[in-house]
């Protein structure tokens, strides 16, 4: 196993998983890649407009919304290495969750996935859909679900 691929959103079925994730990749030596799958950032947040007009900042505010997440994701990265696990990364993508999760997967060649799982409730799931449902059914590695 060289590459495990964790799905973060924060939340502490998520947290758990890179708990889970950071000692699976301590114990194989394991290249350990954070996750965050934001939805598309069109609307702009009228804060962070604001702060990038204050500051000239020209990339514009979908692009500070995209920076300020991935700094969030690296404090969850030192979490991660406080673990152990050494060769850590954190990535954010824009899009549907789940279809970023396969196509990150795909593309860094990912050993395993592991996320974890919102525990809406066999009904719920069933109605609603999850992101973990999806990444499940239709991932090309394993994929470990953390509750």
């Amino acid at each position: 196993m060289k590459r495990i691929l964790v799905a973060v959103d924060r939340s502490e079925p998520s947290l758990r998983a890179v708990d889970m994730a950071a000692d699976i990749a301590v114990k194989y030596g394991a290249e350990l890649l954070l996750l965050t799958a934001i939805p598309d950032v069109g609307l702009p947040d009228p804060g962070i407009e604001a702060y990038a007009r204050i500051e000239h900042i020209k990339d514009g505010p979908a692009a500070l919304q995209v920076e300020s997440v991935r700094d969030a994701l690296s404090e969850v990265g030192e979490r991660a290495k406080a673990k152990g696990a050494r060769n850590v990364s954190v990535d954010v993508a824009v899009g549907d969750a789940a279809e970023e999760i396969l196509a990150s997967a795909k593309s860094g060649q990912a050993d395993l996935i592991v996320m974890g799982s919102r525990g809406h409730g066999r009904l719920a799931g069933l109605l609603l859909g999850s992101v973990a449902q999806k990444v499940v059914g239709l991932a090309s590695c394993p994929v470990l679900v953390v509750h």
